[in-house]
C-alpha cells in the first residue's frame, strides 16, 4: 500500500500539478499529492468498512478487508440471510462514497 501511496503522490507532485497550476514552490506539489493519496485510500477504506460494519449488522461473518490501487473488498464469509440485506450491504458503500463526495 505504501509503494501504491508513493506512486499516487510522485505523480501527482511530479507531473499534474506542476502542469496544471504552475508557479508554487515544490514543496507545496508534495504536500498536496500526499495529501490526495491519503485521503484518497482513506475514502476507499470508509467505503469497505461500510459494506463490512452493515454485513455484521446483518449477521454475516468478515473475513477483513483487502484494498487494491483503485478499490478493495470486504471478504464476507457467508451469504447475507435475504435479498434485501443483501442490497442494503451492497448499496452502503456507494452511499458511503457519494456522502463522501458531498464533504
Amino acid at each position: 500500500m505504501l509503494v501504491i501511496v508513493g506512486i499516487i503522490t510522485l505523480g501527482l507532485a511530479q507531473g499534474r500539478l506542476p502542469r496544471t497550476h504552475q508557479g508554487y514552490n515544490p514543496v507545496l506539489y508534495w504536500a498536496a499529492g500526499l495529501a490526495a493519496a491519503v485521503i484518497f485510500f482513506a475514502s476507499l477504506l470508509a467505503h469497505e468498512l461500510a459494506h463490512a460494519v452493515l454485513a455484521r449488522c446483518n449477521g454475516v461473518p468478515v473475513d477483513g478487508i483487502v484494498l487494491w490501487l483503485l478499490g478493495g473488498m470486504a471478504r464476507l464469509k457467508a451469504e447475507a440471510s435475504s435479498p434485501a440485506a443483501e442490497l442494503r450491504i451492497a448499496g452502503v458503500g456507494p452511499l458511503v462514497s457519494l456522502l463522501l463526495s458531498g464533504v
